[in-house]
């Protein structure tokens, strides 16, 4: 009989709600505990997805004895102190991304990890998705001949935005990069593995926010990527991939809806969706529950290798962009 883990949420915002509302579409997956610095947005939350305890403080979360795996999801400027705090407890921890805010603090979280033999894995949902496995697949046939060229982007307008608020916040990690940039960042990582030189180019706000960001990344044999994020354009995510003998697009309207077209010389576009039931975050938790069941401690989709080479490079992205969080690099 599969065993069913029992979860608990630390900040029930708006990327919890979503991930709660698919996470509770498993079977094998029980929500018993919320936690919140706010008792009234932690009531709310367990009202609207029937979960019996609530804590207005993240530490009596951590500490509850019927949670075997947190969600971590609050702003990613606490995420190694949330997910450290939880990993001390014994808790197994699915954390959203971005990790941290720089590779000191992922490591050390890792290391916490390792010393508590519980699983941390970074909540990013990109090579879970069909549509990155099903191009990947493709690619590695050899079917569309070597990459050449990779172009990223993840933009949305925050018009009238709120210079006040999290996107914007020093403090809280703001800007595009570790918000909807790593997304093309991920892209060429996935595909194209580590570049051997990176360029960037930010426009910044006063604070020294990043509300649009340029990079490029050069690879051996003339190959390099060209990736962007902006907070100004309602783009949305994607990622075109130029190869030898033709090229493959991956796009999606919304986490459930993934869309790849490729398209080969003298050919028509072949182009493959998805059932919503295939898509989502809620693989990231079907993977650390498979993980859990077959006793590992580390995803071999998601590894630890994966996040630490992912934050490696943003941080190389910042110090080329000039682009600094308050006391933490």
């Amino acid at each position: 009989m599969k065993k069913t883990w029992k979860w608990g949420i630390l900040a029930p915002g708006r990327i919890a709600r979503k991930f709660a509302t698919e996470l509770q579409t498993l079977d094998n997956a029980e929500i018993v505990a919320v936690g919140s610095r706010n008792q009234a947005r932690s009531d709310e939350f367990a009202a609207d997805f029937h979960v019996k305890k609530a804590y207005g403080s993240y530490e009596d979360l951590a500490a509850e004895p019927d949670v075997e795996v947190v969600y971590v999801a609050s702003p990613h400027s606490h995420h190694a102190e949330h997910a450290i705090m939880c990993m001390n407890q014994g808790k197994h921890v699915l954390c959203e991304k971005a990790l941290s805010l720089n590779l000191k603090e992922v490591i050390e979280m890792f290391e916490v990890a390792r010393k508590n033999d519980v699983l941390l894995m970074e909540a990013f949902v990109t090579p879970f998705q069909p549509s990155y496995r099903k191009a990947k697949e493709i690619i590695e046939s050899g079917e569309m001949g070597k990459i050449q060229y990779l172009h990223g982007w993840f933009g949305f307008n925050t018009a009238p935005y709120d210079p006040q608020g999290r996107l914007f916040n020093p403090e809280l990690g703001g800007g595009s990069l570790l918000d909807i940039g790593l997304y093309a960042v991920f892209d060429a990582l996935w595909f194209l593995g580590s570049p051997k030189d990176i360029s960037a180019s930010a426009a910044l706000t006063d604070r020294g926010i990043d509300t649009s960001l340029t990079m490029r990344f050069d690879y051996p044999e003339g190959v390099f990527a060209s990736l962007y994020s902006s907070f100004y354009t309602a783009s949305g995510p994607g990622c075109d991939i130029f190869c030898e003998k033709g090229i493959l697009r991956i796009t999606r309207r919304g986490i459930l809806h993934q869309q790849l077209e490729t398209r080969s010389r003298g050919t028509d576009p072949v182009r493959y969706t998805w059932e919503d039931d295939e898509c989502g975050m809620k693989l990231e938790a079907v993977e650390v529950m498979k993980c859990l069941d077959e006793g590992k401690k580390e995803s071999e989709v998601m590894p630890y290798s994966r996040s630490f080479e992912l934050m490696k490079t943003l941080d190389s992205i910042r110090e080329h962009a000039g682009i600094h969080y308050q006391g933490r690099g």
